[in-house]
């Protein structure tokens, strides 16, 4: 071997590597568009740029990828049937992996021994994703409703008032105690259902587009059962009727503790036992 042989295979002293870094950065590159991976790989040292941008490319690399966005996909479908369906449908992986960037989903609580993805934990960083940008607001309004419903129906505790204002309305009867409603002016999970199933035959955007919504009063009250969640299901004029118990501007009717309506609330479960 010649003396500029040697040369040739002479690297000079090892560059130090943060592995902590190239950790994080391959994982972020896991979650993030073409545009991303570029400014991830661009802010490393070029040591560390190498090592990564070996790690990440390649079809393994791709398909791995891929199969993230349908895992945590499928589990967003379930969640927010309506307003993931409309998100990825108008984004699409470059939309999906916007979210999977982000701090909300970067950063959630681990939950160990769980499977790929955890529920509760995704889909609360996805409402938390979408309630901090513009998107919702830049859609049609039915979007939005279904949002709020989606979102209330998961999280309502977190999110929604669940007893009206006393005031000067004590003895008025009330949700029973831990109780959260979801409202809307359409069926929100039937919408979802006609969704999915016209997105079979056609693009997403399209079935968007063709699919119409049935107007038809629908409230979901989620009643505490030790460490379960009941849900209860009220259509038609049903909330209407009963809207007074979780809305406190809507005034009581009089004599309603006398009406089959109510009677069945009580029974069900959803009025405040205290106060009746």
């Amino acid at each position: 071997m010649t003396l500029d042989t040697l040369d040739a295979f002479d690297a000079g002293p090892a560059v130090a590597l943060d592995y902590v870094r190239v950790t994080d950065t391959t994982w972020r590159v896991l979650n993030a568009t073409p545009g991303r991976r570029a400014e991830l790989l661009d802010a490393l040292p070029p040591a560390e740029r190498a090592v990564v941008a070996e790690g990440t490319s390649g079809p393994g690399f791709a398909m791995e990828q891929a199969r993230r966005r349908k895992t945590v996909a499928n589990v967003l479908n379930v969640s927010f049937p309506v307003t993931f369906f409309a998100y990825y449908g108008r984004t699409g992986a470059e939309g999906l992996h916007t979210f999977l960037d982000s701090e909300f989903w970067q950063r959630r609580p681990a939950q160990p021994g769980s499977v790929f993805p955890p529920a509760a934990t995704a889909s609360a960083a996805f409402g938390g994703f979408l309630r901090s940008t513009d998107w919702i607001a830049r859609q049609e309004d039915c979007v939005g409703e279904a949002f709020a419903f989606e979102d209330a129906y998961l999280f309502g505790r977190a999110t929604v008032d669940t007893r009206p204002s006393h005031g000067d309305s004590w003895g008025r009867p009330r949700l029973a105690p831990g109780a959260w409603t979801a409202e809307a002016t359409f069926d929100v999970p039937e919408y979802g259902r006609l969704l999915r199933e016209r997105g079979t035959v056609d693009p997403w955007t399209e079935a968007l587009l063709l699919v119409k919504r049935r107007p038809a009063p629908l409230a979901v009250l989620s009643v505490p059962a030790g460490e379960r969640i009941r849900r209860v299901r009220l259509t038609g004029d049903t909330v209407a009727a009963l809207r007074w118990l979780w809305d406190a501007d809507v005034p009581v009717p009089e004599d309603v503790t006398d009406t089959p309506t109510y009677v069945k609330a009580v029974g069900a479960g959803l009025v405040d036992g205290a106060a009746q």
